[in-house]
């Protein structure tokens, strides 16, 4: 499962100005100006760099949600919501990093970093080493608590991603990486701004591929109220308890047999065959299964619609299912494929609402937990927020 989290910095509004612009300034709280600070809509190629003296302006290009991160290496980061700065000037407060954690692998061994930096490659970039690459990756630092199995990643300095499949260059201000291997659970938070590289044709056709089924292609089909339309199914799922898996009895005769063990220092206590027939139990089966009560929602069933705001209200598990056609090139010529594979994600709400913005995005992306093909979407396949299907 896959987490997205902001966090938020000093941020004063000075005056209203433009509609469309926004102009301010940088410092830190001692009025000391900062230059050479990316000022940028997360996850869009819309950005600027403030100048000598620590004044910016950007043109937020009509978009009207979103945030604006205000970055530099070691300065803190400061993010705040677009909608609140839109035709305003601004005073941006940021602060010089008191010190740059210095986190190393415990225990260090050459085999232990090639072990965890694969391990994060995989996760954040994907498979494609020759694709997708970090240019600064010596710049990570990594943390291994080897008691309770949970793997830390940090970047001092802003990551920069050349996305060669998509023709982006990517700046990623990670912000965490957290991998814990007895929950087997990965999440990873950050910031984001693009560079475009090139448009040739087989770079928009991975851009369309990439596109399709896409967590934001599913928010904005929401959005615009397409789901059926664009090929996504909704299911109301829930998880319930396997039949199938030990009982808490059952269980716990397990548990006494290996404390008898583990007390005694033998190895010889019986094994009967009903602690064979639990131990199989065990691991061949999940301790919760997926129970579909409802196929084929409606938007209406787990969205509402309130002053032109679209809310996602849901309690339970959303199962998405989508029909993935590929597009090829033919005779020059983008042509989707007439046969299909399906996707399956699960889309677990944890707070009472979420605004959907028509950009495929939402206002509480840290609490929205997503599951199987949503989750596996790695940095690999990022698009801007403004991206548009044949761009």
């Amino acid at each position: 499962m896959k987490r997205i989290l902001l966090f938020c910095f000093y941020f004063s509004f000075v005056c209203c100005c433009f509609s469309q612009i926004i102009l301010g300034k940088i410092q830190t709280e001692t009025g000391n100006m900062i230059s050479n600070v990316n000022v940028y809509l997360d996850g869009t190629k819309i950005s600027t760099v403030s100048t000598y003296d620590g004044s910016f302006q950007l043109d937020v290009q009509g978009q009207k949600s979103g945030n604006l991160i205000f970055q530099k290496d070691n300065y803190e980061t400061s993010i705040f919501p677009l909608n609140q700065a839109i035709g305003k000037s601004v005073k941006v407060i940021i602060n010089p990093v008191k010190g740059i954690e210095e986190v190393v692998i415990i225990p260090y061994t050459d085999k232990a970093y090639k072990d965890f930096i694969n391990y994060f490659l995989d996760k954040f970039l994907g498979f494609d080493r020759e694709g997708v690459a970090i240019k600064n990756q010596r710049t990570l630092k990594f943390s291994y608590d080897k008691k309770n199995q949970f793997l830390k990643v940090k970047a001092p300095q802003t990551l920069i991603i050349e996305n060669k499949n998509l023709g982006y260059t990517l700046q990623y201000n990670l912000i965490s990486f957290e991998a814990d291997f007895k929950k087997k659970t990965t999440t990873y938070l950050g910031t984001s701004f693009f560079k475009e590289n090139n448009s040739k044709k087989n770079t928009i056709l991975n851009r369309m591929n990439a596109y399709k089924g896409s967590l934001m292609h599913f928010l904005r089909s929401l959005y615009n109220n397409e789901l059926e339309n664009e090929g996504f199914i909704v299911n109301h799922a829930r998880r319930i308890k396997n039949p199938s898996y030990p009982t808490e009895a059952e269980l716990q005769k397990l548990l006494n047999h290996f404390e008898i063990v583990k007390a005694q220092r033998i190895s010889n206590v019986p094994w009967t065959d009903e602690l064979e027939a639990i131990s199989q139990k065990k691991s061949r089966n999940p301790e919760f299964v997926m129970a579909i009560l409802k196929t084929k929602m409606k938007e209406s069933d787990f969205t509402k619609r309130k002053d032109g705001r679209l809310l996602l209200n849901f309690e339970d598990l959303l199962m998405v299912n989508y029909q993935k056609y590929f597009y090829e090139i033919k005779k020059g010529e983008f042509v989707k494929a007439t046969t299909f594979s399906t996707q399956s994600s699960i889309v677990h709400p944890e707070a009472l609402e979420f605004e959907v913005f028509p950009e495929g995005n939402t206002s509480e992306p840290d609490l929205l937990i997503l599951e199987e093909h949503f989750s596996n979407q790695n940095v690999s396949k990022m698009l801007p927020l403004d991206y548009q299907i044949g761009d």
